[in-house]
């Protein structure tokens, strides 16, 4: 099959040249980009000599529905054109691979298994289709977990790859990809004819992945409750003493009896003249396990009360607390907020972000207890988190998803992307999958 593929290709795309002329190319190229930022560069597009060329040969079929076409263009793809009109005998493959090529649409599949330097096993994400593809090149870079936007042809008792798109797409797109599909069809898998009708909708999510790879958006760095990073200093003149405003401030630094108070400088009279206490809360929004979270720091000293908190939210209520306990004694003189994400993306823009070099665990090695701590952090967490609801999951936590086929579907994409972004053994905190798989009952 790969032969016939090699052969008819080269072949069908002179035919067009032939007969049709470049307008029937650029109307075909205009459209496989859905006529949005289509590159002018053909040459040099890595679409042109993959993925485009099935569209190009197999799928495209101008549309008539605006304009009249061109004397003699065809009215189905260019290769059942060829094959009704031009080709009276054959290889008998090669009319079997033109009629089996036009009637595989692409889709996004999964790597399911790999048999390097030899095939794939492949699951249609959109169908729930299965294949065992002969693969000699690609098998020996892809991974479990990877994923394609192809098509795949079985003829002649076998299945080949044709067109795959030349990026691979990271196992983090596969939740969206299932997203798509249940925008598509919210009951069910789909069909092959349904990846001929939502053709155009498929497309598009392939070029958004793509555009996403190529030209990924600046990370949204995030705090411990979530909220985006905002690094925020308020800075207050008071008109009570350090003591005095200790005392009022006091409930924000205590914790079941505990007051959280630091750097503390006394007069000779036991007076405070200088402290600073830690905005402390029971439990986090987020990560269920904790015991606390930290929201701020307020230093104090002289005249002044200095406030380092780290998102919008906790700003506005750290406000909201000094103007309840401190009242008409503290006046706002100065506020410093920066939103990292924003810094981050113009440190990019200048190309002056310089890497850091840390040192790694194998680097710089930590006391067993360390270790023994960091551990048992890990396993606490790993076992929150199977009761803790998960967006990519619907909102249901992923005992609740390990319920129903489709929760299941869900949970192994996001174990897969687990496995993707981990750097085995490197820390205690990455996720052992097979333990969160038995544990949840996933096979």
């Amino acid at each position: 099959m790969r032969s016939a593929e090699g052969a008819l290709v080269p072949v069908l795309f002179s035919y067009a040249a032939h007969e049709f002329g470049r307008e029937y190319f650029d109307e075909a190229w205009d459209e496989f980009f859905l006529w949005n930022d289509v590159p002018d560069d053909i040459a040099n597009s890595k679409e042109c000599g993959t993925t485009f060329d099935p569209f190009f040969v197999f799928d495209f079929v101008p549309d008539a529905a605006e304009e009249p076409l061109p004397d003699g263009w065809p009215t189905e793809p260019l290769a059942l054109h060829f094959l009704h009109y031009e080709v009276e005998s054959g290889p008998e493959l090669h009319r079997e691979f033109i009629e089996r090529a036009c009637k595989s649409p692409a889709s996004f599949f999964v790597v399911e298994a790999v048999f390097a330097g030899r095939a794939l096993d492949i699951k249609d994400i959109l169908t729930g289709r299965r294949f065992h593809v002969l693969e000699q090149s690609a098998s020996r870079t892809l991974h479990v977990g990877d994923l394609l936007f192809t098509r795949v042809v079985t003829a002649g008792g076998g299945s080949i790859m044709i067109g795959a798109c030349p990026w691979v797409i990271p196992a983090s797109w596969h939740i969206p990809i299932i997203d798509t599909r249940e925008r598509l069809r919210p009951k069910g898998l789909l069909s092959r004819e349904d990846l001929f009708d939502f053709d155009f909708e498929i497309r598009q999510a392939y070029h958004e992945i793509v555009e996403a790879l190529l030209h990924p958006a600046p990370p949204v760095i995030q705090n411990t409750d979530g909220d985006p990073l905002e690094l925020t200093t308020l800075t207050y003149e008071l008109g009570i003493t350090v003591n005095e405003a200790v005392e009022r401030l006091m409930p924000l630094a205590t914790l079941r009896g505990e007051v959280h108070i630091a750097d503390d400088v006394r007069d000779a009279t036991g007076a405070l003249m200088a402290a600073a206490l830690t905005w402390i809360k029971a439990g986090n929004r987020k990560h269920k396990d904790w015991d606390n979270t930290t929201l701020g720091t307020l230093r104090l000293e002289g005249s002044r009360l200095v406030v380092e908190v780290n998102s919008a939210r906790r700003r506005r209520r750290i406000e909201k607390e000094i103007a309840k306990s401190l009242g008409s004694a503290a006046t706002l003189v100065d506020a410093t907020i920066t939103d990292m994400t924003e810094a981050l993306g113009r440190r990019r823009e200048r190309r002056a972000i310089t890497p850091l070099h840390l040192a790694t665990p194998a680097d710089s090695p930590r006391p067993p207890e360390f270790e023994a701590i960091e551990a048992e952090l890990a396993r606490k967490h790993w076992d929150a988190w199977l009761d803790t609801k998960v967006p990519a999951l619907g909102d249901r936590t992923p005992r609740q998803a390990a319920k129903t086929a489709s929760g299941r579907e869900r949970l192994e994409a996001l174990l897969a992307d687990y496995s993707q972004k981990s750097v085995s053994g490197r820390t205690a905190f990455e996720p052992d999958i097979g333990t969160l798989k038995r544990k949840l009952g996933l096979g």
